[in-house]
C-alpha cells in the first residue's frame, strides 16, 4: 500500500506525554482464545481506561466524573463532549526504544518474495522505523538482507523489527505458565490449571501516550483531571493491571517521560491507530470509505459492581495498526456503555473507544 504525501501547511503538531510502566512480577491480560493461558504483551487503551475508572472508584470517588467529560454512547444516543485527553494503548519498550504497531497493509519496497512471510510475522516496529513509515521517508535498505542482519534486526522471535544501529535484546518479554490449584467446595477435590503471565527483561516494559487536550478541566469537585489521573494511576500501580492480581501480578512502577511531538491527523489523510477505536455511527462511512487495511476485534469479558460479577456486552473495535481515513471531527470515537442488556447493574459500564491516530504520509 502507498499513500500520497500530506500538505505541510495543513499539519498540526501535538504534544504527547509518554508514560513507562515497569512491572514487578509480570501481568496477565487474556488474549482472544480459549482458557487462561493465552495472553498478550500489550494493554489496549480501553482496558487502561477501565482500570483507571475502577481505581478511581476504589478511592471512593465517582467514576461518572471521568466518563461525563468524554463523548459517550448509551442506548444508541451519543452525548458529545470535548475530552480532556486521548489515550494510546500500551506497547513494549526496551531501554530507550519504544515499539509501535506495524501499520497494516504497508510493505517495504525491497523485500524479496521469500521474505514476505517474515515481514507478515512482524507485529511491532521501533519508534524510528515507525515514523519513517508514517512520514513517507525512503524505506529501501531497511529490510535485513543476510541471515546475520535478520538475526540482528528481527527480535522477539521475529515479531519486532529494529533498524541496524538500534541495540535491543533478543527477548524483551516472555510468557510463563503459572500453576494454580482450586478446591471443590463439596468434595475438596483439587483441580490444577495454569494462568499465562507476561514478564519483561531488565529495562523493558510497556509504554503508553496521552495527548492532553485540557489537563486543567474539572473532574467533578475533585480538582483538575490531570491531578485525578495521577491519583488514580498511583492507586492502580499498587493494586495492579490485568487479571490474577491476587497472586501478585500486575503491580508496577511508572515514570513520566519527556513529551514527544507528533503530527495530528487531518481529514481525508490516512492515519494509523495507536488505540482500539469504536467509531460513532455517523463516522463509519467516512472513516472506512477508502480503508482496506484494518482489522476488527470483538471484546467481551467480565466486570464487577459492588455486589456481583457480570459479563459485559460484546463490542467490536478497529484494532491498533489499522489504517483509517479521519473525519472532520476533532475527536473520533466514543465511550460505549457495555452494561448487560438483561441485568440491571445500576450504572453504565463504560468502554473507551476514542481514536488515537498518527497520520501516514508516504509511499516507498
Amino acid at each position: 500500500m502507498k499513500f500520497g504525501h500530506r500538505s505541510a501547511s495543513k499539519e498540526a503538531i501535538v504534544r504527547v506525554t509518554i508514560y513507562k510502566l515497569k512491572f514487578k512480577s509480570g501481568f496477565h491480560l487474556g488474549d482472544v482464545g480459549i482458557g487462561t493461558e493465552s495472553v498478550r504483551p500489550t494493554i489496549p487503551a480501553d482496558t487502561l481506561f477501565a482500570a483507571l475508572l475502577t481505581a478511581w472508584n476504589r478511592l471512593g470517588k465517582n467514576p461518572a466524573h471521568w466518563a461525563n467529560a468524554f463523548p459517550r454512547t448509551r442506548d444508541g444516543t451519543t452525548e458529545n463532549a470535548d475530552p480532556p485527553f486521548l489515550l494510546t494503548s500500551a506497547f513494549p519498550y526496551a531501554k530507550g526504544t519504544l515499539f509501535f504497531p506495524k501499520p497494516l497493509g504497508i510493505t517495504l519496497p525491497d523485500i524479496p518474495e521469500e521474505d514476505r512471510k517474515l515481514w507478515k510475522k512482524v507485529k511491532f516496529v521501533s519508534e524510528r522505523l515507525f515514523f519513517r513509515l508514517a512520514k513517507g521517508n525512503k524505506l529501501i535498505g531497511v529490510w535485513p538482507k543476510s541471515d546475520e542482519q535478520k538475526e540482528e534486526q528481527l527480535r522477539q522471535g521475529g515479531t519486532l523489527l529494529v533498524l541496524p544501529d538500534e541495540e535491543v535484546p533478543e527477548q524483551i518479554w516472555k510468557v510463563d505458565k503459572v500453576p494454580h490449584v482450586t478446591l471443590d467446595r463439596l468434595t475438596s477435590a483439587s483441580n490444577l490449571y495454569s494462568v499465562g503471565r507476561v514478564s519483561f527483561a531488565e529495562d523493558s516494559g510497556l509504554w503508553f501516550g496521552i495527548h492532553w487536550h485540557n489537563p486543567e478541566s474539572a473532574c467533578g469537585d475533585e480538582g483538575a483531571i490531570a491531578d485525578a489521573f495521577t491519583r488514580a494511576f498511583n492507586e492502580l500501580k499498587a493494586s495492579g493491571l490485568g487479571g490474577d492480581r491476587s497472586a501478585g501480578q500486575g503491580a508496577f512502577e511508572w515514570k513520566e517521560m519527556d513529551k514527544l511531538m507528533w503530527d495530528d491527523p487531518i481529514p481525508d489523510t490516512p492515519a494509523v491507530l495507536l488505540s482500539r477505536y469504536h467509531p460513532r455511527y455517523d463516522e463509519i462511512p467516512d472513516v472506512l470509505r477508502q480503508a482496506h487495511a484494518y482489522a476488527l476485534e470483538t471484546v467481551g469479558g467480565w466486570s464487577a459492581s459492588s455486589s456481583r460479577q457480570f459479563r459485559r456486552r460484546r463490542v467490536t473495535f478497529l484494532t491498533e495498526g489499522s489504517v483509517i481515513f479521519p473525519t472532520g471531527n476533532k475527536v473520533m470515537g466514543d465511550l460505549i456503555d457495555v452494561a448487560p442488556a438483561f441485568l440491571d447493574v445500576g450504572h453504565p459500564v463504560w468502554r473507551y473507544g476514542l481514536a488515537f491516530a498518527v497520520p501516514l504520509g508516504g509511499g516507498a
